[in-house]
């Protein structure tokens, strides 16, 4: 069978893993027969990935009839969680409009204009259909209004799958090169030969460096792409400032990606972190679960794609761009994120926190727990994680174990442990005991692992 050939190990927990899911086994096996690796690369994790057919509220039901608490929330994008009635209500009032009309529908303005009332530094954006394309043509319009070919990024940044950003989103450590210098590594198969001279990297949590490196290349760098990794990494506030006053001092453009945006309040990453960025990146909470992106910032940036004036040489579209279905969940979606909302949300993480924090006293086990906001990430480490190298030396091993034991605890979280989110369906009691199964899941981990 094709889940045999990706077995790890004959442990405890997977022998358990596989008698509880014979059913995700039988789908996963189906789907290797037409598809190369019968998932998409980040669903895959071995022996082989719970299929799962239902979500309501913060459960989520498997092939194989058990019900889990979803703490991964699709990626974050589920802010509200499962099927939420608004979101239900917006799709289902679209869906009888139709579901592509080949014209503009309205829906483009309401959820632009909510976006734009909510972040300042947001004065004209465009939709499109994932968070890759928004930083693709966030990037285009950054090399076009500056006339320069670089970009930066951050070593262990994830910016979406087009050639640049594909530069050290993941670098073997021993390819990765001095801390304060790190190597430009190609990490995706198949890209421009030449893209790993675009990219200038730039190591986190280090301003001294970030300084040096973009004073070293400003005259060619167009744009610093920035996902802070809040949730995954302890970023300091004091470092973000940082960087947006580097990049100013050098006439580079800063590009937010808060792809995983509005997760922190009503303004995102950007609200948090007291910066303006030039352009911004978003998807994920503002489809509402549907497939969408977008990208905005400056009037004098973001009006190279008004034609109304005449060519500008810049173009942006695609047939699925600004999806009706999607901007209509969007937009529930950002309705509902109130002041209150947030409140709530946040402080469901600050109690999250404090769990976590009694829990790593308790155990004789390294454990880094990052919290920000609704995001959360575990690592199994003895040091903090604030940089790419100290996240990518955890024990991966544990996590994975304790990934396996948390199901039998009834928990879901991303396979790896280090990108997981609470929604605003949950409630204390799901905070509370994720604490304890996580307990739990660490001595069954270390004792059948």
């Amino acid at each position: 069978m094709a889940a045999a050939s990706v077995d790890q190990q004959d442990s405890a927990l997977v022998e358990r893993y596989r008698a509880g899911s014979p059913r995700s086994r039988e789908q996963f096996d189906r789907d290797c027969k037409s598809m190369p690796g019968g998932v998409k690369g980040v669903y895959f994790y071995p022996p082989y990935p719970l299929t799962m057919v239902r979500g309501e509220g913060c459960y989520l039901d498997d092939a194989d009839g058990r019900r889990f608490v979803d703490c991964v929330s699709h990626h974050t994008a589920l802010i509200l969680g499962h099927n939420h009635p608004a979101v239900m209500d917006a799709v289902h009032r679209q869906l009888e409009h139709g579901i592509v009309l080949s014209a503009p529908t309205g829906g483009e303005m309401g959820l632009a204009e909510e976006i734009c009332g909510r972040v300042p530094s947001i004065e004209g954006l465009r939709f499109c259909c994932s968070g890759t394309e928004a930083t693709l043509h966030a990037i285009r319009l950054a090399r076009g209004f500056t006339g320069r070919p670089k970009i930066a990024k951050f070593e262990g940044g994830y910016h979406g799958s087009h050639d640049v950003v594909e530069i050290s989103v993941a670098p073997p450590l021993d390819r990765v090169g001095p801390e304060t210098g790190p190597h430009s590594v190609p990490t995706a198969g198949g890209i421009s030969p030449h893209a790993a001279e675009e990219v200038v990297v730039l190591p986190y949590d280090d301003e001294e460096s970030v300084e040096r490196l973009i004073a070293d290349n400003r005259d060619e760098l167009a744009c610093l792409i920035c996902d802070a990794k809040t949730g995954i990494l302890e970023t300091r506030r004091e470092f973000m400032k940082g960087v947006r006053e580097i990049t100013r001092a050098h006439d580079v453009l800063l590009i937010m990606d808060e792809v995983v945006g509005f997760r922190l309040g009503t303004g995102g990453q950007q609200e948090y972190y007291d910066i303006t960025p030039d352009l911004t990146t978003y998807g994920k909470v503002v489809g509402g679960g549907f497939p969408v992106g977008a990208f905005g910032g400056r009037a004098d940036i973001m009006n190279l794609l008004d034609n109304t004036r005449g060519p500008t040489g810049f173009f942006q579209s695609g047939t699925f761009s600004a999806h009706p279905v999607a901007l209509a969940a969007g937009l529930a979606t950002l309705q509902q994120l109130t002041p209150a909302a947030f409140a709530r949300l946040n402080g469901l993480g600050e109690r999250l926190r404090e769990g976590l924090e009694g829990l790593a006293e308790r155990i004789d086990t390294p454990l880094q727990a990052v919290v920000a906001g609704s995001l959360f990430g575990l690592h199994f480490t003895e040091n903090a994680v604030t940089t790419y190298r100290g996240m990518a030396r955890a024990d991966k091993g544990m996590a994975h174990r304790v990934f396996l034991a948390l199901l039998e605890e009834g928990y879901y979280l991303s396979h790896w442990l280090g990108f997981n989110a609470l929604s605003l369906a949950m409630d204390e009691s799901h905070v509370d005991g994720l604490v304890t199964a996580l307990e739990r899941a660490i001595e069954k981990a270390k004792r059948e692992g």
